[in-house]
Parts: C-alpha cells; structure tokens; sequence
C-alpha cells in the first residue's frame, strides 16, 4: 500500500479510471493486487490497478518494482544481483532494464532534440569502434563504429551508430548533429577534412596523437571526448558487451546517466520523474490517436 500511495505521489503512473457510467471509481487494497471499483449500487465494476498503467507490462509487485528502480539508478541491475536480491527470473531483469532504457530514450530525446556547440563553443569529435574483434582466441565479435562529440562549454552531447568511419559518412553526421559556426577539434584522422568542414560553415583544429595528445601551436585535442569514450566503454564492460541491436538504447542510456552527473541531479529521483512523464506521454498520444480515428469514421 505504501508502495503504490508513493508511486501516485511522484507522478502519473496510474490514471483514475472511470467505470462504465462515466463514475469516478474509487481505489482498494487487497491482500495481493490493488483494484479500482465503482461504488454505485447499480455498477461496482472492478478494475485492477495495473490496467491501463506503466505497471500493466508485468506481474512483478509494487515494491520489487520500486526496489528494481533504485538498483537500476545505482547501476546494480545485472542478472545475477536482481535473482539474488529481489528473486527476479533473469528473462525479466533484461525486459525490465529494457523498460527504463526506453524511457532513457524518451527523455533524451524530449531534452536533446537540437544540435550542439554554436558560435564561440568548442566540439570534440571522434569515433570509436565497440565490440573489436579478438585476435586468435576468444569468440569473434561483431563490430561497430559509433561517432560522437562533446561541447566544452555545455557538457551536451551525441553518440551515433555509423556504418563506418569514412569521410562521407562522418559530414553527414557532424551537419546532423554540430551548429554551425563552431569550432571542432578531432583526430588526425582523414575522414576529417578541414576544407569540407570549412566549406560547411566550421571552423577546424587538428591534433596528431602520434607526436603531440595536446597541439602545441593551436591547443587542440580531444581529451574530454576521450574520457566519454573511456567512460562508455568501462559501462559496457561491466555489463559483459552488449548485443548489437541493443547497443542503440545502451548508448541513450549513457547519455542520460552523463547528463545527470552533469546537471548534479539524483539518478532515482530523475527516472522516476521521467517514468512519470514518459507514462503520460504516451497516454496522450493514445488520446490524440482515438479522437483522430473517431474524426475519419
């Protein structure tokens, strides 16, 4: 009981339904699952709690999910941790991680939507390959390229899946992804041409990680983007890899955890706010998605 009272006082999680006689329908707790009933005489339609709500995806009880939450804001929902501690079936930790990851995208996408950096900031730039292959021992890994960047003055940043790293493809993202008018600092790299960037509208610095990890005429490099990359990766080893079509919400998960230890914010008390919202999100859409249907018939 205390659970579910918590849960309606943070946010949106549950909508008060109403029954079919458009009456407000009261809640109840029972032994095992909270119900809203109708309390006219002439209806007392029942409704379990979880209907109609961000709990309707599972069966697992209110406190094992606010305990799973918790974890998950620490970082200690693996596989093994969650059967031990909260009796969890392994396929449900990954179902469950994969909720909050989808509301990790949710949120970084309502807070993240434009480009970064701009007239008078800094982008670093640079792209990293996960999953590398082993060489002679080991199983073999697929491979793949993500790109990203970092402004200085903001802390904002991007990550991207890429096919490769040639210098068509990294353009094309850095025009996606970069304001005009900054100023980008990358590699040595020769998919990053200063003519094609310039030509853009960017101004371009250069560092040769092979003599120099800081340009000693212009001051260029990219340490912080660097560290995001170090950072990434010790996650994704501590989670024993990631496969590959989950590596897309792995990365906005990282990108929500960076931005919370970037704005000084609790990482609990931040995804239950974006639970709540993303919950109420979706439940407008639904709205907007009935009353468009009901305009067409």
């Amino acid at each position: 009981k205390r659970t579910v009272c918590y849960f309606f006082k943070i946010g949106n999680y549950c909508v008060q339904p109403k029954c079919g006689n458009n009456h407000e329908m009261k809640l109840y707790f029972s032994e095992r699952n909270p119900y809203w009933r109708c309390n006219l005489r002439t209806c007392r339609t029942k409704v379990c709690l979880r209907v109609g709500s961000w709990f309707g995806r599972s069966k697992l009880s209110f406190t094992t999910v606010i305990r799973f939450i918790y974890f998950w804001a620490e970082e200690l929902t693996s596989v093994n941790f969650c059967h031990k501690q909260l009796g969890m079936a392994p396929n449900t930790v990954v179902d469950w991680n994969n909720y909050l990851r989808e509301v990790c995208v949710f949120s970084v996408e309502r807070k993240n939507s434009g480009k970064i950096g701009g007239a008078g900031k800094i982008v670093e730039i640079d792209e990293s390959l996960f999953s590398k292959r082993k060489s002679n021992v080991g199983r073999v890994l697929p491979q793949q390229w993500v790109f990203g960047g970092l402004c200085r003055e903001t802390g904002q940043r991007f990550l991207v899946k890429v096919p490769n790293r040639g210098a068509v493809t990294l353009l094309s993202e850095i025009k996606k992804n970069i304001e005009p008018g900054s100023t980008i600092m990358s590699d040595s790299w020769r998919g990053y041409s200063t003519q094609e960037l310039e030509n853009a509208g960017f101004a371009h610095f250069k560092v040769n990680h092979k003599y120099n990890f800081v340009d000693p005429e212009t001051g260029a490099n990219t340490q912080q983007v660097e560290r995001m990359w170090g950072s990434a990766k010790w996650r994704n080893k501590k989670q024993r890899g990631t496969a590959r079509h989950h590596l897309d919400t792995y990365l906005v998960e990282y990108m929500w955890r960076s931005g919370v230890v970037a704005s000084g914010d609790d990482a609990f008390n931040t995804i239950l706010a974006d639970i709540s919202a993303f919950w109420e999100a979706r439940q407008n859409a639904k709205t907007v998605l009935l009353d468009f249907v009901w305009f067409l018939t």
